[in-house]
């Protein structure tokens, strides 16, 4: 299988905990030497993401990730030198749909928290909620999807979306997610979707993982259950090792010609 491009999500994808292991840095750095590309879909913030590659000690010489996109697709930036350039039209456009996201939920944040504490008596581990922010996290996965069908149910939105990333749920652009995003830097790259590997783990990751775009898809053991129905639905590779470890095995596999 011809593989060009690999985009990979962070938390419980390519990481559990910080650093990056040792041997997935050297694997990345085997498949570049191949002439494949490196790119992180995360819903992490640019400025977490660089944290993390600093502290597990990847550098810009490194000349990896090729590029890198955050906060669920929104931003995409790509490596130039020794600093990362952002896609400039791109990131423009969804700055402006996120002020309407912002416009959109407004007061709702509190009437939504109100409805989670107070009708369902899911109480909520950690919250941002805000006028026009809405970020919380539970206790069990199960907690957070069970919140998000209640919102996308109570709202119609045309910018506002929920996105799930295992216990962790927030309000999302609908416009653009990993999966448009993704398209947009293979397009960048010129290479087709076909030889891209899209490689992720919960809910947040099914936009490059339902076979819209036509990426490889495949997750480490560890992924949720319906990700793994997903991505097995799209004849896409399912890891018997988890996280970093799964990365590894995912791409050797695919790339000596075997599926799972």
């Amino acid at each position: 299988m011809q593989i060009k491009l690999v985009a990979c999500d962070l938390d419980g994808t390519l990481i559990d905990g910080i650093p990056i292991l040792p041997e997935v840095k050297e694997f990345i750095v085997k498949i570049r030497q191949r002439g494949i590309k490196f790119v992180i879909n995360s819903g992490r913030s640019l400025e977490n993401i660089l944290d993390i590659l600093s502290q597990s000690k990847v550098s810009c010489p490194a000349g990896y990730p090729e590029a890198i996109i955050s906060k669920h697709g929104v931003f995409i930036h790509y490596l130039k030198g020794q600093i990362y350039i952002e896609d400039e039209e791109w990131n423009k456009a969804r700055q402006k749909e996120l002020k309407i996201l912002k416009q959109e939920i407004g007061w709702k944040s509190k009437l939504w928290e109100k409805i989670i504490e107070e009708k369902f008596k899911i109480y909520p581990v950690s919250k941002n909620i805000d006028y026009g922010v809405f970020a919380v996290s539970f206790k069990k996965n199960e907690e957070a999807e069970k919140i998000k069908k209640v919102l996308l149910k109570d709202s119609n939105f045309k910018y506002t979306t929920f996105l799930r990333n295992r216990f962790f749920l927030t309000a999302a652009l609908s416009t653009t997610q990993k999966g448009s995003s993704l398209a947009r830097v293979a397009e960048h790259f010129k290479i087709p979707p076909s030889q891209v590997l899209a490689i992720g783990d919960s809910q947040n990751d099914e936009h490059m993982l339902n076979g819209k775009y036509g990426f490889i898809p495949a997750a480490p053991s560890n992924a949720e259950d319906n990700i793994k129905q997903l991505v097995r639905s799209q004849k896409g590779f399912v890891a018997s090792l988890p996280e970093g470890k799964g990365v590894i095995e995912i791409v050797s596999s695919l790339l000596n010609g075997s599926k799972s």
